[in-house]
């Protein structure tokens, strides 16, 4: 077969492929170019899912008759001033869209300019009608019977629901980085001008205001800026978290990799931070036009960056003031549903109050041996406290061998022992790591675990990460290996349970070459395993030694994977439960 050359409305519909692959696509380039020129309000009007109308209304710059006849010639654009692509300052560049919109479905654009008002018709990519009009300054572009000559691409459409979602995921993608402007979707959907963080609440809810971390700093030759949320808000996808790097909004796997990489420390496994962060950087450090649809960049120093923004990220959770997550009564007791809880929460409160130890009522806690990990010789012996100068306060008792309840100034602090002694003993591994390793004990008759083959090319994997933590394993048999030396604090730990967990942590990341990922992984894990179990009964002096080492200890305020470590109430709520 002899080579021919394609026509010019193929070739349009073939880069339509590329570019719009569904309404919401469309939206997108048609907001872009809004943005471009500069609008401060934009109206967009859908008809079933964008599939027989879409229309995007600004009050931008407009264009001249004959910018209008050229902006539906492909690759041409007002955006590239001189041939240089590492220089580019608008959101669109390249002069596909209006081309690749028009090839596939029927336009008309309306613009004014300022100076003259000129209408368009557009019918599979050829003009129809060009005449004088009348609108105000700006241009308005409508899109009738999306896909009508290529009727096979319909029927990869999703729902007209799921389909319309997109098209408003486009849109607060967009308007959460112009809070500045006004964005309306068919009289419904409408964001005012306002600023940076009340437009984040509008698109995440109102909840994440009191949730977040403000990030403003500058790094390398990058400024930073936005929000993160902590690490106990978070959600079961990770639909909450928006990357704009110079204004372009972004689903990178690098800037994704770079969060989870952040976030590793103290999130629950499978959960994911709300997030909105915009980064600066000069364009000539970063290419934008690797992707067909603008969603990805290249970095320059995609290292130094990725480095950069894992350790701010980090920095501000670290720093970040404790949240005592304090338990709103108030709620509870507007809730009628809730009148029953209230009523056994008396109860409860009435019986745990009758059977609390007395400030000097050690008799009735047996006196176990304290872990490892906490420091005997810091332990007061004496049973008067003045809890005053304690910001969790003073230890007066311990519910179910699990939860310690402490007195403060203004109420009582109750605090899940396991949740605040695993975030310890994490801090404490990281600490040793950075000094130079663990120490480590030969165990005098070796443990054999078995956990699978496929496990076994897990866990041989990262053998060297192993040694690290003090922890030597070999391949025993098929399917086996044999532990022969262990970290001198997993001396009294469940072997076998901690092998095989972390096998099953190991095969999830197996994928991840992201050294620092699997060596907070075993930290983790160590953590858990060696950490004060649920149901261990403490005395009253080993309960306050837990709370000055959590009152000094980073990210006291959530475990390793996220959860709340302690909440407080307020004396005033007790008294509302009491009716006092």
């Amino acid at each position: 077969m002899s080579i021919r050359v394609l026509s010019q409305n193929l070739i349009n519909q073939i880069a339509a492929g590329e570019v719009i692959e569904r309404p919401a696509s469309v939206v997108k380039e048609l907001l872009e170019n809004s943005i471009d020129a500069e609008s401060t309000k934009i109206d967009i009007t859908i008809k079933n899912s964008g599939k027989t109308y879409i229309c995007v209304a600004d009050n931008g710059s407009g264009m001249s008759k004959e910018d209008l006849q050229n902006c539906i010639l492909r690759h041409a654009t007002s955006k590239l001033p001189t041939d240089d692509l590492t220089n580019i300052n608008f959101l669109g560049f390249r002069g596909e869209a209006i081309p690749s919109i028009a090839s596939i479905s029927k336009m008309t654009i309306t613009t004014n300019n300022g100076n003259e008002c000129w209408s368009m018709e557009l019918e599979n990519g050829e003009i129809k009608k060009l005449v004088p009009s009348s609108y105000i300054k700006g241009t308005k572009i409508e899109v009738y019977d999306l896909f009508y000559n290529v009727p096979a691409r319909l029927k990869f459409l999703k729902t007209d629901r799921g389909e319309m979602s997109s098209i408003i995921d486009i849109i607060e993608r967009i308007a959460l980085c112009h809070p500045d402007k006004t964005f309306t979707l068919n009289d419904t959907l409408k964001f005012r001008p306002c600023d940076r963080l009340s437009r984040i609440c509008s698109v995440l809810g109102k909840d994440f205001k009191e949730n977040a971390i403000e990030i403003n700093t500058t790094a390398y030759n990058m400024k930073i800026e936005g929000f993160i949320s902590r690490p106990t808000y978070t959600k079961g996808t990770s639909a909450n978290q928006y990357f704009y790097v110079n204004g372009r909004s972004l689903k990178d796997k690098v800037l994704f990799g770079i969060l989870k990489a952040a976030y590793m420390d103290t999130i629950e496994k499978g959960k994911f931070p709300s997030v909105c962060l915009w980064l600066t950087i000069p364009n000539s450090d970063i290419d934008v036009n690797v992707h067909p649809q603008k969603a990805e960049i290249r970095f320059k120093e995609q290292n130094l960056i990725r480095g950069s923004l894992i350790n701010i990220i980090k920095k501000h959770i670290a720093e970040a003031p404790v949240i005592p997550n304090v338990i709103n009564i108030n709620k509870i007791l507007s809730d009628p549903k809730s009148t029953q809880n209230v009523l056994n929460l008396n109860t409860k409160i009435q019986n745990i109050s009758s059977n609390f130890a007395n400030e000097t009522g050690q008799q009735f806690f047996d006196n176990k041996i304290l872990p490892l990990s906490i420091n005997k010789d810091t332990i007061s012996t004496s049973n008067t406290y003045d809890y005053i100068t304690y910001p969790l306060g003073i230890a007066r008792g311990q519910i179910h061998n699990t939860y310690i309840i402490s007195q403060t100034t203004d109420g009582i602090v109750i605090l899940d022992q396991h949740a605040c002694h695993e975030r310890l003993v994490y801090e404490k591994l990281k600490k040793q790591l950075s000094e130079g390793g663990i120490k480590r004990q030969l165990m005098l008759i070796p443990e054999i675990v078995e956990v699978g083959e496929k496990k076994v090319g897990c866990l041989l994997d990262i053998q060297k990460e192993l040694e690290t933590f003090g922890l030597v394993i070999e391949e025993f048999g098929k399917g086996a290996i044999i532990i022969r030396e262990i970290p001198a604090i997993l001396s009294d730990a469940d072997l076998q349970g901690l092998i095989k967990h972390m096998a099953e942590d190991i095969e999830d990341l197996n994928n991840a070459k992201i050294l620092e990922n699997k060596i907070a992984m075993i930290a983790k894990t160590y953590a858990c395993h060696t950490s004060i179990r649920a149901g261990k009964t403490l005395t009253i002096d080993e309960m306050n030694e837990l709370l000055r080492q959590v009152e000094q200890s980073e990210n006291a305020g959530e475990c390793n994977h996220g959860r709340r470590a302690y909440i407080k109430m307020n004396l005033s709520d007790l008294e509302k439960l009491f009716n006092r």
